[in-house]
């Protein structure tokens, strides 16, 4: 038997992805650090997250499915978004915080997924889970 989760997270969904950084300079040597952007980013989807986690983290393959609705700004629902950020950076943020929150033990057993991104009258990211076996 497996496991699902189904839910919707209710917000406008942000554009900042872990992979946006910034170049300082310390002691004369340059240094990486996040984007303040992707810091606020990263604290809101953890705070939608974390209402829909498991209680413990899931074992076995996981099919994950997210779909991104920005907003309509004039277009139809389900419109493609065909602006940034790319759907393989807007995964790996939200896979890398579902691990951190323990969803599943590492997001390697995330073994088939599906990232779409629209948009919509109503703004916010639906994730569909599946835990085979």
């Amino acid at each position: 038997m497996a496991d699902s989760y189904h839910f919707f997270m209710a917000f406008d969904p942000p554009t900042a992805t872990q992979q946006e950084k910034k170049i300082g300079i310390r002691n004369g040597k340059p240094f990486v650090y996040p984007d303040e952007r992707w810091e606020q980013a990263e604290d809101a989807l953890r705070s939608h997250l974390e209402p829909h986690r498991p209680k413990e983290p899931t074992s076995g393959p996981v099919m994950l499915s997210c779909v991104w609705c920005f907003p309509a700004n004039g277009c139809a629902d389900g419109t493609p978004w065909l602006d940034k950020p790319d759907t393989d950076n807007l995964e790996k943020g939200l896979k890398d915080i579902m691990t951190r929150l323990g969803w599943w033990h590492d997001d390697a057993q995330v073994w088939d997924s599906h990232t779409t991104k629209i948009h919509s009258r109503i703004t916010g990211i639906r994730v569909d889970i599946e835990v085979v076996g």
